[in-house]
């Protein structure tokens, strides 16, 4: 018995050094064949096995550093596309509140507003004239000639 696991094991072996070169070409009838010899008289491509993982060794071998930095810079290129798109997505909104304060600053000559002690209280004609000026230039220093 030992000797016939000796022998499975030789020849395993042999056969794993053995079949790391193999030959690909195409016959006469146009069929793709495979040997480890390469064939008389006709051309063909060499072919490199990889040998199998060692029992208990690595399963798969881990993946170059130029993939790995690659990959980081496109994750790091996506991020910032990411966050410049929020970024633009926030000035529009601001721009759009802007737009509908001052809006409503100039639609609307009796405005009223909940001061800090939660009293309702009417914003005169003067501070409303501040105000949309106020808003015209946050309007034109965050958003310029945006639509």
């Amino acid at each position: 018995m030992q000797r016939l696991l000796m022998a499975l094991t030789l020849g395993l072996l042999a056969s794993n050094t053995m079949a790391q070169q193999m030959y690909q070409w195409q016959d006469e009838r146009g069929v793709m064949q495979y040997g480890q010899l390469p064939p008389a008289g006709s051309t063909y491509q060499q072919i490199r096995v990889q040998p199998s993982p060692p029992p208990g060794g690595q399963l798969r071998a881990p993946p170059p550093l130029s993939l790995k930095a690659d990959t980081r810079a496109a994750d790091a290129a996506a991020e910032q596309r990411r966050q410049e798109r929020a970024r633009a997505e926030q000035l529009a909104a601001t721009c759009e509140k802007l737009r509908t304060n001052l809006d409503t600053l100039r639609d609307n000559p009796r405005l009223r507003r909940t001061n800090d002690a939660g009293e309702v209280e009417r914003i005169g004609e003067d501070e409303r004239q501040r105000l949309i000026s106020q808003t015209q230039d946050n309007l034109q220093a965050t958003c310029g000639n945006q639509p």
